[in-house]
């Protein structure tokens, strides 16, 4: 080995220890925000970080480029807050300390990425930062409802409807349910949902459309159902049914048809038959 060599050797090797002693010296060991939120609803933001024996300078929380909280244990009072255009959150500063910060009242302003940074006493001011993601939901303030499903439909009719759920952000997941199964996707139709420019809010749309067979007659009506739903903070659903002009006893005896039912030692499929021919016979006369 080449006598220049060692100096540099010996100084990488100091370098690269000195680095590991300020990385073990102080670092951040987990940054949570809560998510998702509902408007108005609040949670706790936690930062916390390994010392090692370093002594801390400040700790700050920002949302995207602005700072809104710092805590510097050296100074009194030690928790400063500082103001957000557009309000998006409220600290509580009596119930904050350290890294562990309670907000209330979000608003879809503090949907983003909060960013929690750590920086240690001189002379080195060795900073540590973590991220967290946070999502701020509207919920709509109405139920779903359901359009289209007031009239009488004749057998082998399209039946055609639709599913709405007014005004949140993101806007909501539509579910098309008859007679307590899930709608056959073929008969889905999707729709972009509509934005209201004064608010930004959104609103979700769902299409069915399905020919109105006899095998889907319950009594003489159909059961539909919408749900929708945004994350684990909002499900609601609403119902309706399709009524179809068939004859009483005709309807009766489809419904048997439908659900396998009837009589003994005949099966579905040739009982359906039955009908059907009983069905024509009564509409031609």
């Amino acid at each position: 080995m080449d006598a220049v060599d060692v100096p540099r050797i010996l100084l990488f090797l100091l370098v690269l220890n000195i680095k590991n002693d300020v990385i073990v010296g102080l670092h951040i060991t987990k940054v949570r925000v809560p998510t998702p939120l509902a408007v108005g609803e609040g949670g706790w933001l936690e930062c916390e970080f390994v010392d090692e024996g370093e002594s801390i300078y400040a700790l700050k929380w920002y949302l995207g480029l602005d700072e809104f909280y710092r805590w510097t244990p050296a100074e009194n009072p030690p928790v400063k807050t500082f103001p957000v255009k557009g309000d998006p959150l409220t600290v509580d500063i009596a119930a904050s300390n350290r890294g562990k910060v309670k907000i209330h009242d979000v608003t879809l302003g503090a949907s983003g990425v909060f960013r929690c940074e750590v920086s240690a006493e001189a002379p080195d001011f060795h900073t540590e930062s973590d991220v967290a993601t946070m999502t701020v939901v509207a919920l709509p303030e109405e139920d779903p409802s359901i359009r289209g499903a007031g009239f009488t439909h004749q057998l082998h009719e399209d039946v055609m409807l639709n599913c709405s759920s007014p005004r949140s952000q993101p806007p909501a997941s539509l579910t098309f349910y008859v007679n307590q199964e899930l709608a056959d996707p073929s008969w889905l139709i999707t729709y972009p949902p509509l934005e209201d420019p004064e608010t930004g809010l959104e609103t979700a749309i769902l299409g069915l459309r399905f020919p109105l067979r006899p095998r889907l007659l319950r009594r003489g009506s159909i059961s539909i159902k919408c749900t929708a739903s945004i994350f684990n903070l909002y499900f609601k659903s609403t119902e309706a049914s399709v009524h179809a002009d068939v004859p009483f006893h005709a309807s009766i005896m489809v419904d048997r048809a439908a659900t396998g039912l009837g009589v003994p030692g005949i099966t579905s499929n040739v009982f359906f038959l039955v009908v059907s021919c009983l069905l024509l016979l009564l509409l031609t006369h």
